[in-house]
């Protein structure tokens, strides 16, 4: 399946991670800026399942992100092995691997998130995070 949709919501993944990136490292200084562009990219009714099997709601992750700024110095954070799962219509779910590698250390974990596409965002609506060993 590949399609503008999943087009879009590859590019949602790629961009969100981006952002997440930029909050982690406060690199440039404004990560806690990025938190007010990550946020709207995340639907009111967003939830996920963390690593840990944790359910968190869209302001338990933004309460996170916050405590967060630039805790993570020196963190790079990669996408690979995208594959779409799931399409009707607007929306698609995209299972993906995401690796952080950190002070010589690297984890990993598969992710599947449902995206809704309208015409000019991507609203994230769940994700499932699953710790690979």
């Amino acid at each position: 399946m590949h399609n503008k949709i999943v087009e879009q919501a590859q590019h949602s993944i790629h961009a969100i991670h981006d952002l997440i990136h930029a909050i982690f490292t406060n690199h440039q200084g404004d990560g806690a800026a990025r938190i007010d562009e990550l946020m709207p990219a995340f639907d009111d009714n967003f939830s996920m399942v963390t690593t840990s099997g944790t359910i968190v709601n869209r302001a338990q992750v933004e309460q996170m992100f916050r405590g967060a700024v630039g805790a993570r110095s020196g963190l790079e954070i990669a996408i690979s092995d995208m594959l779409t799962v799931w399409q009707e219509g607007q929306s698609v779910a995209i299972r993906y691997k995401e690796t952080h590698r950190l002070n010589q250390q690297e984890t990993s974990r598969l992710s599947v998130v449902v995206i809704r596409i309208d015409e000019h965002s991507a609203q994230w609506l769940y994700l499932h995070e699953t710790p690979l060993s």
